[in-house]
């Protein structure tokens, strides 16, 4: 699966926004002829078309025989008014979409409970070369949410199929941290005084240190820690996997890197990556990033960044809660 974080795991500077696009992943009857059921982990409840199960390693569903998906991003309620300006347009929305490599085509809307809920309809191209059509529609309730279907073209998923799961979206209440937490595709203790604002697309984990859960200026150390759904990946090739991520994340694409070693992670033999880069807001930053490949050629990151003064001092958390990481059984 590509898309949305985009599905290759990029991990960008602490921003709402960036993190949403993180995060941006047969035709079916009448979606209301069917029951509407709900996505765990989120807040949402659907109609999931035919051929659509559950999905393992993400929060969303998934087509086995087509290899379409709909993934589910939830972010804070204080996102929507930022992610909007997003879809407020077809021009405003290809410009910023391109940056995640998503070529939007048009802008539509669906009508959901009685308000018209934006939906972006484009294409991405993947890294094999396949051409994915893809879906993005944004959601406000207690929690924003984007919602992103995309099928290769092949499959030849109607858009028709498309707009009636989404018109049949109902947003209820949010579960619980501890919930989301359990649904994860790994197994995670976090040590402070890192402390979680919340998981990502079902596949990831956002903390921080510091009381904002938004920080668009960078000041707080960041740490995520994301599952790669998509590949496979085989062992051998972590260190220019890590590599390769290194330079696509956000803000680091020009870091130095200091330090590169294998070592333990996730129960594998993983790289550990560590080096310095100047983050936007000017200041001089440190990462540490961890990766390593897992069963049936998953693989899982953590990437920390901080102030460099400050990296020292953390470092014990770090340690502690990379060496807590495990894939979990997959189904």
């Amino acid at each position: 699966m590509t898309g949305g974080m985009n599905r290759k795991a990029r991990l960008g500077r602490p921003r709402i926004a960036a993190l949403a696009l993180v995060a941006l992943l047969a035709a079916a009857g009448p979606a209301g002829a069917q029951e509407r059921k709900p996505v765990a982990g989120t807040s949402v409840s659907l109609v999931a078309p035919k051929g659509f199960e559950p999905a393992t390693g993400f929060a969303g569903l998934m087509n086995k025989a087509n290899q379409a998906s709909v993934l589910i991003v939830e972010l804070p309620a204080e996102a929507y008014p930022q992610l909007s300006t997003l879809f407020e347009n077809s021009d405003t929305a290809k410009v910023n979409f391109a940056r995640q490599n998503v070529t939007i085509t048009s802008l539509d809307r669906v009508t959901v409970g009685g308000e018209k809920v934006p939906l972006l309809i484009g294409s991405q191209v993947a890294p094999n070369g396949g051409t994915f059509d893809k879906w993005i529609a944004l959601f406000k309730g207690e929690k924003t949410v984007m919602l992103t279907v995309q099928a290769p073209k092949a499959a030849k998923l109607a858009p028709a199929t498309v707009k009636a799961m989404i018109a049949s979206v109902t947003l209820g209440k949010e579960p619980s941290l501890d919930d989301k937490l359990a649904a994860l595709p790994f197994a995670i203790k976090v040590a402070a005084p890192f402390r979680v604002v919340d998981t990502i697309g079902g596949s990831g984990v956002l903390t921080t240190v510091g009381d904002k859960n938004t920080d668009p200026s960078g000041t707080q150390p960041l740490m995520i820690v994301a599952y790669q759904n998509s590949g496979p990946a085989k062992p051998g090739q972590e260190q220019a996997l890590s590599e390769t991520l290194l330079k696509g994340t956000h803000n680091l694409e020009d870091a130095t890197v200091a330090e590169s070693k294998r070592t333990p992670f996730a129960g594998s033999d993983g790289v550990l990556l560590r080096g310095s880069f100047k983050h936007a807001n000017g200041a001089d930053k440190a990462f540490a990033q961890y990766l390593a490949i897992g069963p049936d050629g998953r693989f899982v990151r953590l990437i920390v960044m901080a102030n460099a003064a400050e990296m020292p001092q953390l470092q014990p958390a770090i340690d502690q809660t990379a060496a807590s990481i495990a894939f979990t059984a997959k189904p």
